[in-house]
């Protein structure tokens, strides 16, 4: 194995979320009594998340992080994961049976890496691609993956995790 990509893994495995929650505890605590939108369907979750604008992570974040998404909110702005921890949240809030899940794929080149929100609606998975709602037939996680990567160089790997406690769920290496 290539060892950037081996590093890419050992990111993705654990260190990624260790590093999420102590920035969080560190940098974030006081963005955790903002109040988050009330919201009653994808379409309001929709509306709300084009009132955030993309932004790359900053030099506080080191290489990557997830935020709570009260910070996201409030901040106005995020990249991938703020978007997608934003949508977790919301659709919790909405209908928790909608079961949100964070998902990551690490890919090359690197700068093509993803996350987006992954939801049960019905007998299918949809998934929030940063903004926008992405409605299809998705069985399985694998099948959202393989779009959201379509056309980069190589999937290194991917992951699940819980959005409020960043628990990976499931690990994959391609």
């Amino acid at each position: 194995m290539e060892l950037l990509n081996a590093v890419l893994i050992w990111w993705l495995r654990g260190t990624r979320y260790k590093w999420s929650r102590l920035r969080r505890r560190l940098f974030e605590r006081r963005y955790l009594d903002v109040v988050l939108p009330d919201v009653n369907s994808t379409e309001d979750i929709e509306a709300c998340l084009k009132k955030v604008t993309w932004s790359k992570d900053g030099v506080l974040h080191l290489y990557d992080c997830i935020s709570y998404p009260q910070t996201v909110w409030a901040r106005k702005k995020d990249d991938c994961d703020g978007f997608a921890v934003l949508a977790a949240e919301l659709l919790h809030r909405w209908d928790p049976d909608t079961n949100p899940v964070l998902v990551t794929a690490i890919v090359r080149p690197i700068k093509l890496s993803h996350t987006i929100c992954a939801f049960r609606y019905g007998k299918n998975l949809f998934y929030f691609d940063n903004d926008t709602l992405r409605k299809g037939f998705f069985q399985e996680y694998g099948d959202i993956v393989a779009v959201f990567t379509k056309g980069v160089e190589k999937v290194v790997c991917w992951d699940m995790v819980k959005p409020g406690t960043l628990e990976q769920i499931d690990f994959h290496i391609n």
